[in-house]
């Protein structure tokens, strides 16, 4: 036969075939693909068996029909803290702080543009350098009419023995004119909150929170942050400060100007209650680690909750990427010891810890699945988690949880030793089972 009209007879016999088709129903396109005839099958063609999809095809099916885990996250921790624990404060701006400078950069110049009022909650105010900077600073304010309040922790600021430096020091601080009033000293009942609210010369209010106390340890030693807040979260925090010094003075403190709307991430704003009242933060962490489904990590000084310590190995037995990041020079020895005795456990379970080189770090953060973000002054140790009294910031939102990642975890992890075997000491086993972990009256959680 001629090519050219065997050709023609071929496309016409072609050309019926997909005519026919299309009248029957089952063909409802055609597409020519570099030579190739492919076909969409309608639904009314007969059923085809089922192939098995790739693997890597079913992953990205099976995750694209599971809801995020954290989008009920904090409807599900409502219902396991007490009222008033947990409060939906909003849109905030954050400014992430890392280290004592970056803070002083911040805070100072913030300080200095208060027109009305400074109000101040913190665990320790050491009586040295940078103890003594804050407290000009804040006389100056003083003298230029501005209202200064300052609640300290007698425990953490060494008040409670009589004749002490830090006594002598916050002596001359009242000598000064600034209104600082004491929380007593209770036992397993302390004040570790680190809350500054102050307005910004120009009508508005803003505050700080975080792990940082004031001192030389703080802003000069160690390694701290602070996150300087713009929003509707300041009105809780400040409400802490309030109702402490009301229960210290009697004054009932109003006449505030009211916070902002903020176009920053959503907040939440998480207290917990010593003396064993609550245990709302640990309550946190708990549902927080149980609904992690990628990577878990955490840097904090004092890790010793055995709960918390039991979820993150559940979590890596579950194939949750964990890594932990404590302070080789850790201020309180007994502390670390008392992490160490979990080691094998850790470590066996798959967790990642490392061990933070340079020098003390103090920073109660964490981040989880990329999206979770928490940071304030709460520890991991029972202390913290139930006689403290603490304050954290919570949110579920990536772009806060990438910088917190790229501004410390990276960072540190690459100052750190990973522990990739241990075997505990006699010290260790010991400190690992005390009841409790209580600092020393000299502590500087």
């Amino acid at each position: 036969m001629d090519k050219k009209l065997q050709a023609c007879t071929i496309a016409s016999t072609l050309i019926l075939a997909v005519t026919a088709a299309q009248a029957a129903g089952g063909i409802v396109g055609v597409n020519y693909e570099k030579g190739t005839l492919r076909s969409s099958i309608s639904s009314e063609m007969p059923a085809v068996p089922d192939v098995p999809a790739p693997a890597a095809t079913q992953n990205l099916r099976a995750a694209a029909q599971q809801p995020d885990p954290w989008d009920g996250f904090f409807r599900q921790l409502s219902s396991k803290v007490k009222e008033g624990g947990l409060v939906d404060a909003g849109d905030n701006t954050l400014k992430l702080l890392v280290d004592g400078q970056a803070v002083i950069n911040s805070i100072v110049p913030d300080i200095k543009n208060a027109k009305n009022f400074i109000d101040i909650e913190i665990y320790q105010w050491q009586p040295d350098d940078t103890g003594a900077m804050f407290r000009d600073l804040l006389a100056q304010k003083m003298k230029e009419g501005v209202k200064v309040r300052i609640i300290l922790d007698a425990y953490g600021s060494d008040l409670v023995k009589p004749g002490t430096t830090a006594r002598s020091f916050v002596d001359e601080m009242k000598k000064d004119g600034l209104n600082v009033q004491v929380r007593g000293y209770e036992v397993l009942h302390i004040d570790h909150r680190k809350i500054f609210v102050m307005d910004d010369g120009q009508g508005g209010i803003l505050a700080y929170t975080g792990g940082m106390n004031i001192g030389n340890d703080y802003q000069r030693n160690w390694h701290d942050q602070l996150t300087r807040i713009n929003g509707m979260a300041i009105a809780r925090m400040h409400q802490s400060f309030i109702d402490d010094w009301e229960k210290l003075t009697g004054e009932e403190l109003n006449g505030f100007p009211e916070p902002r709307p903020e176009n920053g991430p959503h907040s939440y704003v998480i207290t917990h209650v010593g003396g064993d009242t609550d245990q709302n933060i640990k309550q946190a962490y708990l549902l927080a680690i149980s609904t992690a489904r990628g990577n878990i990590r955490i840097e904090d000084p004092y890790f010793t909750d055995d709960d918390v310590i039991a979820a993150l190995i559940k979590a890596a037995q579950r194939q949750v990427k964990v890594q932990v990041i404590v302070p080789l020079k850790d201020d309180e020895q007994v502390t670390l010891k008392a992490f160490r005795s979990h080691y094998p456990d850790l470590i066996k379970a798959g967790v990642e810890i490392y061990e933070y080189q340079p020098r003390m770090e103090h920073l109660k953060v964490a981040v989880m699945d990329h999206e979770f973000a928490t940071f304030g002054s709460s520890n991991l140790d029972s202390e913290s988690l139930k006689y403290n009294d603490e304050l954290n910031l919570m949110l579920v939102n990536a772009d806060f949880a990438a910088q917190m990642e790229r501004s410390i975890f990276d960072v540190d992890i690459a100052q750190s030793n990973r522990i990739t075997s241990y075997k505990p000491g006699i010290t260790d086993d010991i400190d690992g089972h005390l009841p409790f972990l209580a600092p020393d009256p000299d502590s500087s959680k």
